[in-house]
């Protein structure tokens, strides 16, 4: 009985400790490229929002862009320069570029942009 009791209360927390409505704070670039990663199966646009910066022209369709760009692309590598954070495929080829900047002390996307291919496969 007291492990039933016990189970219910660690489930009720963890379900109430995981169930907010603000999305991290972001301390780092890096650490919001992977929260975004990691979680965009489960994430809104109401949230990924609060994500952005207050300047950026990041809108929704370049949020499910993004989400798209993640569910074909899962094994990608990157390379990061300051605040900017540019995201590539298994073969080389550039799938997103973020641009982070701090506001109040914590990190949000001031740019989230996707390469220009065309049909060959080049960058125009």
């Amino acid at each position: 009985m007291k492990l039933k009791l016990f189970s219910l209360f660690a489930i009720t927390s963890i379900f109430l400790t995981a169930c907010g409505d603000s999305v991290l704070v972001v301390r780092t670039p890096l650490e919001g490229d992977h929260y975004v990663r990691s979680n965009i199966e489960s994430l809104e646009w109401s949230h990924f929002s609060d994500m952005v910066a207050s300047e950026s022209d990041i809108q929704e369709d370049d949020f499910n862009q993004l989400k798209w760009t993640l569910e074909h692309y899962n094994k990608t590598r990157y390379i990061m320069v300051s605040d900017e954070l540019y995201r590539f495929d298994e073969n080389g080829k550039m799938v997103y570029y973020t641009d982070w900047k701090e506001e109040n002390g914590e990190y949000k996307l001031e740019k989230l942009e996707f390469p220009n291919y065309d049909t060959t496969g080049n960058m125009e």
